[in-house]
């Protein structure tokens, strides 16, 4: 990423020291999401892809470099269930939360994009920042409720003062790729894959050890029904399983993809001897 970073840097410098066409797209997203975390370890299960939506502003400041900025709305959840027949089976957690994010990011195309002479296709990598809400919640006597204040961990008990509660305000930090194609004079047509790094593990609600069940059913019993679901899938399991792994300490990553169009709201023409960008 911090190579990414540099390139794009170095890369949209340059091209910024050059006259050319510069312009403002204004567009809509459509796609899908999803997440990696302690209910989905190893892949992006397709039964949790979620419906996704968005807008966004680009404004293309040069032949090979963007600023975009953008809303994105999805979902995200995950089960033990996906994994039958291995021990995580037995844990039988599950959560579902929306995803509300605003962002920034840079776009570094690799062609002279938008240029009809040369290109009228290319690839493009970005990266940026964003600032997302989150709001896990899990299924339990058939309502679905919130995790965050329960406090599933022990998070907010004098028993554990180490363990803070979470916030369910967060930065990320959005890299991936994308193509875009022209299909028209002002109308762009892409397509995008972008993860989200974040500085949380708690978008599944799930990150530590089990605490003490005795002292969290003291504070709320249905904290600790919801801390601990095994007894559910496995009715003679350990009453108490305080200090083993209830997740792991990673950080979580969520995902949107999918399809991007937009059109061309102003267009601005800049020239010197070096370069003269040509005109629609």
């Amino acid at each position: 990423m911090r190579t990414l970073l540099i390139l794009m840097f170095c890369v949209g410098f340059n091209s910024l020291s050059y006259a050319q066409e510069q312009s403002m797209e204004a567009g809509m997203f459509i796609g899908v999401s999803n997440y990696l975390g302690d209910l989905q370890q190893v892949r992006f299960e397709k039964d949790e892809l979620h419906l996704a939506m968005g807008a966004f502003i680009r404004a293309n400041l040069s032949r090979h470099f963007a600023v975009k900025a953008h809303f994105y709305k999805g979902h995200i959840s995950g089960t033990d269930e996906h994994y039958e027949g291995l021990l995580v089976r037995e844990r039988n957690l599950h959560f579902r939360s929306p995803l509300y994010e605003i962002g920034l990011q840079g776009e570094l195309t690799f062609l002279n994009f938008g240029e009809r002479q040369q290109r009228i296709a290319a690839p493009y990598c970005f990266l940026g920042v964003a600032g997302f809400f989150f709001n896990p919640q899990a299924r339990y006597q058939g309502e679905w409720i919130d995790l965050q204040p329960l406090g599933t961990e022990g998070q907010g008990l004098p028993e554990y003062p180490d363990r803070e509660r979470y916030s369910l305000r967060q930065l990320s930090i959005p890299f991936g790729i994308g193509f875009n194609v022209w299909v028209g004079q002002n109308t762009n047509l892409g397509f995008e894959i972008g993860f989200r790094k974040t500085f949380t593990d708690y978008l599944d609600d799930i990150s530590t050890t089990y605490p003490d069940l005795e002292v969290l059913a003291e504070s709320n019993p249905v904290a600790a029904a919801l801390s601990y679901r095994t007894p559910e899938y496995t009715p003679d399991a350990a009453p108490n399983p305080m200090g083993q792994l209830r997740g792991s300490s990673g950080k979580d990553i969520y995902f949107f993809g999918g399809i991007t169009i937009s059109t061309v709201i102003d267009r601005q023409y800049k020239s010197d001897p070096v370069y003269r960008g040509p005109k629609r």
